[in-house]
């Protein structure tokens, strides 16, 4: 399954305190996948080993409606944690780490 599908299957996921993104957030979301590939590739992820990727957004502040960031979580096939990119709500990359047991060298771990 290519990496766009999954991508777009996990723009409809959401978690505790995130909001399910409506159509317009969407469409502005799925914009971030070039930026999720390019955070993927830094780190020699292998398409392949993606397993599945959701998109949140995570609104701050009082003026929630125009403040927030997205955060894509990576399922990978090869680790049962997560590879986390942090990104602004125009998409660049905030930051990147990996959660649990996928770890890569030169990257944070929580």
């Amino acid at each position: 399954m290519s990496l766009r599908v999954l991508f777009l299957a996990g723009l409809f996921s959401f978690a505790a305190g995130t909001t399910l993104l409506s159509s317009p957030q969407q469409a502005h979301a799925a914009r971030c996948e070039a930026q999720i590939n390019t955070a993927l590739e830094r780190m020699s992820v292998p398409q392949s080993d993606v397993k599945s990727v959701r998109v949140m957004r995570r609104s701050k502040g009082a003026k929630s409606g125009s403040n927030y960031t997205y955060d894509a979580w990576v399922r990978l096939n090869s680790c049962s944690g997560y590879f986390m990119v942090q990104m602004t709500k125009s998409c660049m990359v905030m930051d990147s780490y990996t959660t649990g047991d996928c770890d890569f060298s030169g990257m944070t771990n929580y």
